[in-house]
């Protein structure tokens, strides 16, 4: 599961001008929600990556029409090649989404606390993603959206929750937008690991409010906790 993220401008420029030699030109949203605009990196074939601001929640070239009726902001990795609204983005419409953080719920009892989850040592993290192109039939208004893929849970996260996005390296995110990238490979890539260490942060539950997006509505609300990466990628 992912729902909510946070995306600060100056430490993601700082990500993405090493990882892709762009900047980051996205709009300060420390509380984004499914259906606002997120700034992902695709790759063009002619100029190589590039940042565009597209809705998070996927509709599929096929839609009849824009919808919230089934969600669509998240995408399950394990079955990717098999669903439809995911299958043909899978295949050539992958994206990266470059954010500060993301925030997840741990049920505390009766109550949920919301935690923000963000890098240890790096300016950001990088997430696997798709994206679709839709056209309105009588408008020819075109509408470009995208999911976060998400997969089970590394041990060390799951404490927090049994899914997470899918994190990337930098050298993951490349071969994730590269579209002759193998399969196995894309495959590999998939799976819940984390290629760098986190910080879970107990956060105050203003940020429950997807509208609350000032800088004071995620002050930390508890003792953080490391999670460490995994070895197998240092």
């Amino acid at each position: 599961m992912c729902g909510r993220l946070n995306v600060t401008a100056d430490p993601l420029t700082q990500l993405l001008m090493s990882v892709f030699d762009i900047p980051y030109v996205g709009v300060d949203n420390v509380n984004a929600a499914p259906t606002e605009p997120i700034a992902v990196v695709r790759l063009d074939p002619d100029t190589g990556p590039r940042l565009d601001a597209l809705r998070w929640w996927l509709t599929p070239s096929w839609s009849r029409e824009v919808s919230t009726k089934y969600a669509m902001f998240n995408a399950k990795a394990e079955t990717l090649a098999e669903k439809r609204s995911f299958s043909r983005p899978f295949q050539r419409q992958r994206c990266v989404v470059p954010v500060s953080g993301f925030y997840e719920w741990l049920r505390d009892g009766g109550t949920k606390v919301p935690h923000f989850v963000h890098a240890a040592d790096e300016p950001g993290l990088l997430l696997a993603g798709l994206w679709d192109s839709w056209t309105d039939k009588s408008s020819g208004e075109i509408l470009e959206s995208f999911a976060i893929v998400t997969t089970a849970a590394h041990g060390n996260l799951g404490f927090l929750h049994h899914r997470q996005p899918v994190l990337l390296s930098a050298d993951e995110a490349r071969r994730w937008l590269d579209p002759d990238a193998p399969r196995d490979e894309l495959d590999r890539l998939l799976g819940g690991h984390l290629p760098v260490g986190l910080v879970v942060q107990p956060v105050t539950t203003t940020i429950n409010n997807a509208r609350n997006k000032t800088p004071d509505a995620f002050q930390p609300a508890g003792a953080p906790r490391a999670v460490d990466p995994d070895p197998k990628l240092h």
